[in-house]
């Protein structure tokens, strides 16, 4: 039975292998998923941009109309002073000119800073359309790299479950199926070393039956804690012995 616990160790190390392998596929499929999320929200706040560009553009147009509108009041008001005979309608149209003039001041600020506004939006959205096409590019760059990488792993876990074949093949049925069953539930660690007295799965003491039991060697040995199935360590059998024997 020591040579199937040794069967057993080296096909719960094989398994670890893999499972290590599949991990690192998985993270490096999800630094292109990263990558891809990262480049999503910024080409959503690129288009978030240029929204913001075109309304700030239709708000410029919209008082540069209404700046329009007040020039030609102006001038028609001028007009119009040339041909007024009486001083109180002379003042309430100078007045009213006044206040178009005094609307096109507020106007022209309002547009200053729309335009101040937009040259900062515009130079925003210049920016994130160059930094958007370098992550594109960089993205590539990852994939290509991803997927070589998942390749090579899938070669090296195909060649590791070939070797888990021959270790399996090498097992008694009723040793395979108290290893499978255990690696299943205690999450792939169904074999562990007895650390002193302790079972490395669960670190609960073991008894001194159960140390005659590995020390015998005739057949799998379970902790009556976590159920794992136990094996002591080569360099640790005569002091197991000596425990045994107290």
């Amino acid at each position: 039975m020591i040579e199937s616990i040794e069967v057993l160790k080296r096909l719960q190390s094989l398994k670890t292998k893999i499972n290590e392998l599949k991990k690192d596929q998985e993270r490096r499929k999800q630094d292109v998923q990263k990558k891809k999320t990262q480049i999503e929200d910024k080409g959503a706040l690129a288009v978030k941009r240029r929204e913001e560009k075109l309304s700030i553009q239709k708000e410029i147009d919209s008082k540069e109309l209404d700046m329009k509108s007040d020039e030609g009041e102006i001038t028609k008001y001028n007009v119009q002073l040339n041909s007024i005979k009486t001083n109180k309608e002379y003042t309430a149209l100078c007045t009213e000119i006044g206040s178009k003039k005094a609307d096109m001041s507020i106007l022209e600020d309002e547009i200053l800073n729309f335009m101040t506004r937009l040259e900062s939006v515009n130079e925003e959205y210049k920016k994130l359309q160059e930094d958007l096409r370098r992550e594109e590019e960089s993205l590539k760059d990852l994939i290509e790299s991803v997927n070589a990488d998942v390749k090579e792993t899938d070669i090296e876990i195909e060649k590791t479950q070939h070797d888990q074949k021959k270790y399996i093949d090498a097992l008694d049925e009723n040793s395979l199926n108290h290893y499978n069953r255990l690696s299943n539930i205690k999450g792939g660690k169904a074999v562990v070393a007895v650390l002193g007295n302790v079972c490395g799965g669960c670190s609960m003491n073991i008894t001194a039956q159960t140390l005659n039991l590995l020390m015998g060697g005739n057949k799998l040995v379970f902790c009556q804690s976590c159920s794992r199935i136990l094996y002591l360590e080569e360099n640790k059998g005569s002091e197991a012995g000596k425990m045994a024997a107290s």
